[in-house]
């Protein structure tokens, strides 16, 4: 082989290297950019993020849903004094075309004993996510497949869905809220750490009254988008052989959403699967609407320690949990729980 030739492929390859290292570079740094310019509310993409920080398949109650589930389920409570390990993947008004491909991700990492769903959905009318959310709910899956799924389920068009995995173009506009803690990698969590198992405080009090209603088995028929991905999730949870339970928070207004829990209920049997609907008149367990909300829809602190007092003796009435206190493998629990009580001392837990 002539010299000549032997010195352009020397250089053809030289070339190709350099190209590949300058593209490997430039998504890199887009993708960081993106990153830095997401907004790190923690009610969203942080609880999916921090999901990846904890210690593999050391989640026994993954608790998937709305804003209700995040300021109502206390995983520090549920920790502190029944020695149960949950956490909140959840995100504000998060669709089940966002519960199903987050539970999705979630089981690459973790295999809980049970997953609690959230009902509220159910009462949803919009076939689609609003780009706030959209951007809320999707954009701490790390998983490609899982990523775009919910973003494309989130939309209208594919075109629409591209446009959110690219980021940039969806987040470009916050770059005057940029702080220097948006730099960090991964996310403090609110100044929570790594620890944090997804419970978000509502230290509001507001007075309500117990909803007054007609409890009776009416249904008002579901948004279709919103029932085919509650039948995926069933679906998924059945294929996985998890136990799945549909919960219905507390709720002040839930005179309206009242039949459209009776219609995922009537669903939900069809695979065999009950839950718990905790606005039914005849439970009794302590709860005030004059002081353990937070406003019409969400648990304070105060509620929300009452709340998951009653759903762990629930889940341990229905379920095998072990108590995993004293364990050294869980002890990120210990320290979760450990700065949450230093926050709120005048929550003291039960001996």
């Amino acid at each position: 082989m002539a010299q000549g030739t032997r010195e352009r492929r020397r250089m053809l390859g030289r070339f190709w290297l350099r190209l590949t290292v300058f593209c490997v570079l430039a998504v890199l740094l887009l993708a960081y950019a993106a990153y830095v310019l997401t907004p790190k509310y923690d009610y969203g993409i942080c609880s999916m993020l921090n999901l990846y920080r904890q210690p593999l398949n050391s989640v026994d109650v993954l608790a998937v849903g709305t804003s209700l589930f995040y300021s109502g389920i206390n995983t520090n409570v549920l920790w502190d004094e029944y020695g149960i390990a949950a956490y909140n993947l959840c995100s504000a008004e998060q669709p089940f075309w966002v519960s199903y491909y987050a539970i999705r991700e979630a089981l690459k990492t973790q295999r809980p004993k049970v997953i609690l769903l959230d009902a509220k959905p159910s009462a949803y009318s919009s076939d689609y996510t609003k780009r706030g959310r959209t951007i809320l709910s999707t954009y701490g899956i790390r998983g490609l497949e899982n990523r775009f799924g919910a973003m494309l389920a989130c939309v209208e068009t594919p075109a629409e869905a591209l446009g959110y995995l690219t980021a940039l173009p969806q987040v470009h506009a916050y770059y005057n809220q940029v702080t220097g803690e948006d730099f960090i990698f991964p996310p403090d969590n609110g100044g929570r750490g790594a620890d944090w198992k997804g419970y978000i405080e509502s230290d509001e009090v507001e007075q309500h009254q117990r909803p007054s209603l007609v409890w009776n088995s009416v249904k008002r028929n579901l948004n279709s988008r919103e029932e085919a991905y509650a039948r995926k999730i069933f679906e998924l949870a059945r294929q996985e052989g998890i136990p799945l339970l549909i919960i219905g928070m507390p709720n002040p207004d839930y005179a309206y959403d009242h039949m459209y829990y009776n219609a995922l209920w009537a669903v939900a049997e069809e695979y065999g699967i009950s839950g718990i609907n905790y606005n039914d008149p005849n439970l009794r367990y302590g709860l005030r609407y004059t002081s353990d909300f937070a406003d019409w829809q969400h648990l304070n602190v105060k509620g929300s320690m009452t709340f998951s007092r009653k759903l762990a003796e629930d889940l341990l009435e229905r379920l095998d949990l072990t108590d995993h206190r004293g364990d050294e493998a869980y002890a990120s629990y210990d320290r979760c729980a450990q700065q949450w009580y230093e926050q709120y001392p005048t929550f003291i837990s039960k001996p």
